[in-house]
């Protein structure tokens, strides 16, 4: 059914009539006939009679329905395709979030996981597939991350989920997650292995640079059961908590290659050869470049990483400054076109170092140092007049408070030579003054080096500095993915919960890589001091705005009621607001208006 529009002209104006006009079948093949007339309409007439056959048509063949019967003398109870629906009795109910769940699930097809993971676990005789288990666990921990508990009891009747992939709420269970999180964990690997063959494919990514580094992840209560959780160095400041190491490596991208689950006191320097040779033995042997932070820094994973053909770039130690006081001083530096960095490449031997100075760095660095050495002074000469006036005597007591200020002042303790002599006792200190001017040399100081040569000064630069990819990468884990706490007491499955974050992440990765590529950008309101305004800045649009936004569209039952008593159920997703719509065509996707027939209810 559809609108058709008549002109005539009269006293040379040009009117517009209107008429509702039904595609029909007969015996000699589909004709058109006029149901109504409606004559002239003006805008907001048309407008409204659109929507009435828009809806009219979007009822399917299934049970359509008629805006007018054919003939007014048939009895409308004797056709059943005929009825008439009380206005006052239109609603909306069971109401559900759909957008971003329905984003999620098409990128978990996108990326190939949802062949990936049925063909690592085969359905056997359970009456749900192991893969859509798997799918609503990714997808709830990239959407609003929440327990198994949490997600079965009402999290996932609490979307559009049941409707897209089409597995009852009444079988997703706590239990059944907790079994299909068992034989997830022992499909780790070749799960990852195919995800990497699905990602070059999708984006082309060069796997020959990798960036490795660690963080930690606590647990809430004791763990006693679960042989992963040990005390060790917390990136979280939890050190009152048990804890577990995430190895990652990831691409220059950000895409995940491979991460593995390790006890929480795992020292870094002690994982290197054994992430790099598990790598090597998946991925076989290549002239890849290792980029990893100093905190992997040894004699031994140097010279380990400085084997068998592998090419690394590394981050030195603070203290290997020291060995760089000349060309520190000295002048060569080159400014970085638009960063704040100066740098000088120099070799020793077979080496490459790349000295690189921070300006932003130097000034903070400088900054705190001469904090804590102003106050290291300040309090030294109040303990030195209470010493001279005799309110404390005994020497035990005087170090003591030396101990203390030591404590208080950890960066400028180095600088000062503190003495208690005589009898009375007295004190006295001197500042070391050469060592703090080569201190502040150091400030904003980098030393790189890397066994690759032929970079340049700004090329061995940029692909350290790729090393705040992985940060981010732990960043989102642990504050979008809520990795951080864990709470599941055996060691399976709390390497169950990191892998399906992970599967999280490469979707939050790929929706990143999207957003970007498609130039989405969303409106920064920033107040300008001069003007006491509020000053709009366009900024990249982030996948947790893409997400949170599309969340706000739903699914639900637009309810119905004819004058016969009888009520109809039509399920649609709601319209998508322009913000929302300008989001969809930029991805190049379009939100489903149905996604089941509609029903009598």
């Amino acid at each position: 059914m559809f609108l058709r529009r008549y002109s005539r002209t009269k006293d040379g104006k040009t009117h517009f009539y209107y008429a509702l006009v039904e595609s029909v079948r007969t015996d000699a093949g589909p004709r058109q006939h006029i149901v109504a007339h409606l004559g002239e309409l003006n805008h907001d007439q048309e407008r409204r009679w659109q929507r009435t056959v828009t809806f009219y048509n979007r009822q399917g063949d299934a049970q359509q329905l008629r805006l007018f019967p054919e003939d007014d003398s048939i009895a409308l109870p004797a056709d059943p395709d005929i009825v008439r629906i009380r206005l006052s009795s239109v609603g909306w109910s069971n109401g559900r979030r759909f957008g971003d769940v329905w984003l999620a699930r098409w990128l978990w097809h996108y990326v190939g996981l949802d062949a990936i993971v049925a063909r690592h676990l085969p359905q056997g005789k359970e009456t749900v597939p192991p893969a859509d288990i798997v799918a609503i666990e990714v997808i709830n921990r990239l959407c609003q991350p929440c327990s198994e508990f949490a997600l079965a009891e009402h999290w996932y009747a609490s979307t559009g989920l049941e409707d897209l992939l089409g597995v009852p709420d009444s079988e997703v269970t706590k239990d059944r997650f907790y079994r299909t999180l068992d034989r997830l964990r022992r499909a780790q690997e070749p799960i990852e292995d195919d995800l990497k063959d699905n990602f070059g494919t999708l984006f082309h990514i060069d796997y020959e640079l990798l960036l490795y580094d660690l963080t930690s992840s606590y647990f809430e209560g004791l763990a006693e059961v679960n042989v992963l959780a040990a005390r060790g160095y917390s990136r979280d400041h939890r050190s009152d908590c048990p804890q577990v190491v995430l190895a990652l490596v990831v691409t220059r991208e950000g895409f995940p290659l491979a991460h593995y689950t390790l006890p929480g006191n795992s020292q870094d320097v002690q994982t290197v050869e054994k992430v790099v040779k598990a790598i090597e033995k998946r991925f076989g042997k290549s002239h890849r470049v290792w980029v990893m932070d100093r905190g992997m820094i040894s004699k031994d994973t140097v010279a380990f990483l400085g084997k068998s053909g592998r090419r690394y770039l590394l981050a030195t130690k603070r203290s290997a400054l020291a060995s760089f006081q000349k060309e520190l001083r000295t002048a060569g530096w080159q400014r970085l076109p638009n960063r704040e960095v100066d740098v000088k490449l120099f070799k020793r031997g077979r080496v490459h170092y790349l000295l690189a100075r921070s300006e932003p760095r130097r000034h903070k660095e400088r900054a705190m140092r001469r904090r804590q050495r102003r106050g290291l002074a300040r309090d030294l000469k109040k303990l030195q007049s209470r010493v001279a006036k005799g309110r404390l005597k005994k020497r035990d007591k005087i170090a003591e408070a030396i101990g203390k200020l030591k404590e208080r002042y950890p960066k400028a303790r180095g600088f000062v030579d503190v003495t208690i002599s005589g009898n009375p006792q007295s004190l006295t200190y001197t500042w070391k003054v050469a060592k703090f001017k080569a201190a502040l040399a150091r400030d904003g100081a980098y030393l790189l080096r890397s066994n690759q040569g032929g970079w340049s000064a700004q090329e061995f630069w940029e692909t350290y500095i790729q090393l705040t990819v992985v940060e981010r990468a732990f960043r989102v884990l642990k504050s979008e993915l809520l990795l951080r706490p864990i709470w599941h007491h055996y060691s399976g499955r709390t390497e169950a919960h990191i892998f399906v974050c992970v599967l999280a992440y490469a979707l939050w990765k790929t929706l990143d890589h999207l957003v970007k590529r498609a130039g989405l950008q969303t409106l920064i309101h920033k107040t300008d001091p001069d003007r006491d305004t509020a000053a709009p800045e366009p900024r990249p649009m982030t996948p947790e705005a893409v997400l949170r936004e599309l969340s706000k569209i739903q699914i639900g039952d637009i309810e119905l009621k004819t004058i016969t008593g009888q009520k109809l159920a039509l399920r649609r997703v709601a319209r998508p607001t322009a913000e929302q719509k300008r989001i969809l065509e930029a991805l190049n996707l379009e939100l489903p208006e149905r996604l089941s027939s509609d029903r009598l209810l």
